[in-house]
């Protein structure tokens, strides 16, 4: 398990390397790609292995999710997590975003509000505006360099009526956030209370760094269990965003029935052959790769912090708890939103994604993928102190 070998990604098409793709979002087809939330790393061996047996086999029919399937899945949760699912409450859907655009559909109205907690990851509100429904913000609280839920106004939000729904990202993209359980049961004690209903996205669940633990919200009482459609996916975890599916936990058997007819009935339920063999053998298999990887990112947090205090003093790193993206905090450089956007993919010629994209409470603020080798973000940050020292004259 190398991490620091570094892999030409311009072979192929992707999203986050590939020029035009930079061109249209930073308009600068050489910038060093740090946005999207997908790792320059290979996925585990045993997921690559099980992916060359099934090309080898070379029939790609239709497939049926086997008992072992669901063994490796819910083992992982059980061990990693202390969180035993019952296989029943499980249904599958293409994407976490499938899903979340599933559950706001039947559990609001047109006009509903959807609360969510500012920053936060910037396609949560385009599904809520697709679907006709309004934005309620929540906005974290920043202070002495951390996040902090706001209570009383998530209290006061969650109590008018025509506000369903809340959206918790756990751990929280983009701030870096890994929710403690005491947090988690108060949120859960306010959204009860109001009859909210609570839509948790917890794809980077086992990305959190020590000692900073990864709760599963329905994982602390039925009760709350009852009102939380949980939604999971191993495509943060092994690098396999490009072709798995999701999986949406839902405990309560009335909101789990209308979820299964809506899969059936538009079949977004069917099993990619490639999917399966990767996730059975990631979860079966991939503990050491992800204990190593997660040692790897914790050494890339160590040097950027010790880069930007020795060489971009006007920079600093909020520290992440969890996932590998990391929030950096620009407003020591003094430019405004714009002014910043255009200063990190003209001048320093790296493209992060600017702060506002996640709601205005992040403007000042950009987020960094720091899934990548560490002779990546050397370089990276070198551009960006170059670029600092231009403007500091």
């Amino acid at each position: 398990m190398n991490f620091d070998q570094v892999i030409n990604r311009s072979e192929y098409p992707s999203f986050k390397w590939h020029g035009q793709a930079l061109q249209e979002h930073f308009g600068n087809a050489n910038a060093l790609p740090f946005w999207v939330a997908d790792m320059d790393f290979p996925a585990p061996p045993a997921a690559l292995e099980s992916l060359r047996r099934r090309v080898e086999h070379g029939i790609f029919g239709y497939e049926y999710k086997t008992d072992s399937y669901f063994d490796a899945l819910l083992g992982w949760y059980a061990r990693r997590h202390q969180w035993s699912i019952d296989q029943t409450h499980i249904e599958s859907c293409p994407s976490v975003l499938n899903a979340v655009s599933i559950l706001i559909n039947q559990h609001s109205e047109k006009g509903d509000g959807v609360i969510t907690q500012t920053p936060v990851f910037f396609e949560f509100r385009q599904v809520i505006r697709s679907n006709g429904r309004r934005i309620i913000k929540n906005p974290l609280l920043f202070e002495n360099g951390r996040y902090q839920i706001d209570f009383a106004d998530l209290e006061a939000k969650a109590a008018k009526p025509k506000n369903k729904l809340l959206i918790l990202c756990n751990p929280h993209n983009p701030i870096g956030r890994v929710w403690t359980r005491e947090e988690l049961t108060r949120i859960g004690d306010i959204c009860q209370r109001h009859n909210v209903l609570i839509i948790a996205d917890e794809i980077h669940g086992d990305i959190a760094y020590p000692p900073h633990r990864y709760t599963p919200l329905a994982s602390i009482s039925d009760e709350l269990a009852q009102i939380t459609f949980t939604c999971l996916s191993p495509a943060k975890t092994f690098n396999i965003a490009g072709m798995v599916d999701a999986i949406t936990v839902i405990p309560n058997e009335t909101y789990r029935a209308q979820f299964h007819d809506f899969a059936h009935r538009y079949q977004i339920n069917k099993i990619n052959v490639f999917a399966s063999a990767a996730i059975e053998a990631a979860y079966s298999q991939g503990a050491p790769w992800l204990d190593a990887l997660l040692a790897y990112l914790q050494t890339n947090v160590d040097f950027i912090r010790g880069y930007l205090q020795k060489n971009i003093p006007q920079v600093s790193l909020v520290e992440p708890e969890g996932t590998y993206l990391v929030w950096l905090n620009f407003t020591g450089l003094g430019l405004d939103a714009k002014a910043l956007e255009k200063f990190l993919s003209q001048k320093a010629g790296i493209a992060l994604n600017p702060g506002y994209w996640f709601g205005r409470e992040g403007a000042g603020f950009a987020r960094m993928n720091i899934a990548c080798p560490q002779s990546i973000l050397h370089e990276a940050l070198s551009r960006l102190a170059r670029a600092a020292k231009e403007i500091a004259k």
